[in-house]
C-alpha cells in the first residue's frame, strides 16, 4: 500500500478520534480508543477499529456511535474537507480481552503449582 493511501487512513483515524471527542457523550467511565481506519478504494466505505474499555460497554457504545452518526458524519466532512464521508463500520478490538484472559489463565496455573512466576 502506498505511502499516501496511509496517510489517508492516518488522517481519518485522527479527525475521526478529534470529533469523537468533542461530539458524541459516552457514559462516564467509558473510554473509546480510535485504533485504525481504513477505506476502500472507492471511498464509499470505511472499517474503524475502536477500543473500548471496560469492554462491558460495547453494546452500550456501539448504539451511541449509532445515534450520532449524522453529527459525526457531518463534523468529520468539515475537518477533512470531503464532500462525501464513507460509510463508516465500527469494529471492536478484542485483543484487550484476549489479554485478559490469558493473564487469568496464567495466574490460575500458578495457584495451583503447575507454572511458577518467571519473574521470581
Amino acid at each position: 500500500m502506498s505511502l499516501r493511501v496511509e496517510a489517508g487512513f492516518q488522517h481519518l483515524k485522527d479527525a475521526l478520534a478529534q470529533v469523537l471527542a468533542e461530539v458524541v457523550e459516552f457514559p462516564p467511565g467509558v473510554l473509546v480508543t480510535v485504533l485504525g481506519a481504513k477505506v476502500t478504494a472507492n471511498t464509499v466505505h470505511a472499517k474503524i477499529i475502536l477500543s473500548v474499555f471496560p469492554e462491558s460497554a460495547e453494546t452500550e457504545v456501539r448504539q451511541i456511535l449509532k445515534e450520532y452518526t449524522g453529527d459525526i458524519k457531518e463534523r468529520l466532512a468539515e475537518k477533512l474537507r470531503l464532500r462525501r464521508i464513507p460509510r463508516l463500520h465500527y469494529v471492536f478490538d478484542e485483543r484487550t480481552a484476549e489479554a485478559a484472559e490469558i493473564e487469568h489463565l496464567i495466574q490460575t496455573l500458578e495457584e495451583r503449582g503447575e507454572i511458577s512466576d518467571s519473574s521470581s
